[in-house]
């Protein structure tokens, strides 16, 4: 997909979603944007079904495949009684392509104003791993650290980071695969952090499973702890989101996957900078940069 200003790529997306929902047969009154970030979230007003186009996403992968895998994890996770939010029933969910983006549908869910309770998101997070363990379709394996490392080669390349910075992530990030790749593994969420976990008016549900991929379980929970761990806020929230799982966590193997978990997420942050900036973003790329060195005795 080729990258444009954001009011255009904004545009294109409710269109999209507008145009594809219209043509399945879905008879809507407007189009409302929830949300702009990695992807485009519309509620079709006043349908219970909310579209996820993706835009910023859509500017790194190619073709389908990880609505695809996101769609058919979801409909697994459903069937089981997992705690997700559901792919639409009221239009095929997908995934649809228009005008070179990529879209699905789901089910709209009321959110509550209270924010959910960490030791209940912790809680939902095992059940979906539980519910997981018998997927039976083709993952990729640590498909975000080899995606990761893609985009900091990428990002080398465009002089993102001075030299040290450079040298300091391409050392570290030397031979994770290989020390992961021993460890048991299933299928995961891949991205479970905060803005992952709703809490709503049918209780605290997963959502955005379109990362993922099969790993030790220890990534999801890094996922969902590695911006307190590394910010050092809402420690007690992470504290309670690891009691809410419930299972006896490696602290070697979760500090490793915090830090994976933090290199996939600066690069990330650097391309969502790169096509939503703001002073907030580039704090935090800030943030996890000095973590980096500050772990690596560099400071």
């Amino acid at each position: 997909m080729e990258k444009l200003g954001k009011d255009s790529r904004l545009n294109l997306a409710v269109r999209a979603a507008s145009e594809v929902a219209a043509a399945h047969g879905l008879s809507f009154e407007r189009a409302r944007v929830l949300q702009d970030q990695s992807n485009v979230i519309v509620h079709l007003v006043p349908t219970p079904v909310v579209a996820r186009v993706a835009t910023t996403t859509g500017t790194v992968r190619q073709g389908d495949g990880w609505f695809a895998r996101e769609v058919a994890v979801a409909r697994h996770l459903e069937k089981a009684g997992a705690p997700i939010i559901p792919p639409s029933t009221a239009i095929e969910p997908g995934p649809h392509q228009h005008e070179g983006l990529v879209l699905s549908f789901w089910e709209f869910v009321e959110i509550l104003d209270e924010p959910f309770d960490p030791f209940l998101a912790g809680r939902a997070l095992r059940s979906c791993h539980e519910a997981l363990r018998d997927f039976s379709l083709t993952l990729p394996i640590l498909a975000l650290i080899t995606e990761g490392k893609q985009l900091l080669a990428q990002q080398i390349a465009e002089s993102v980071f001075d030299l040290a910075d450079a040298e300091m992530l391409v050392q570290i990030s030397e031979g994770w695969e290989r020390r992961l790749a021993g460890l048991p593994m299933q299928p995961l969420h891949g991205d479970p952090h905060s803005g992952n976990v709703l809490n709503t008016s049918q209780g605290v549900l997963w959502t955005d499973w379109e990362d993922v991929f099969i790993g030790p379980i220890e990534w999801d929970i890094a996922s969902l702890v590695a911006t307190p761990y590394v910010f050092g806020t809402d420690m007690e929230k992470a504290a309670a989101a690891i009691r809410g799982y419930g299972q006896e966590i490696d602290n070697a193997v979760l500090d490793l996957c915090v830090e994976v978990r933090t290199f996939v997420a600066l690069v990330w942050s650097i391309v969502l900078h790169q096509q939503h900036p703001s002073p907030q973003r580039q704090a935090r790329i800030e943030r996890r940069l000095e973590w980096f060195r500050e772990r690596e005795g560099l400071v």
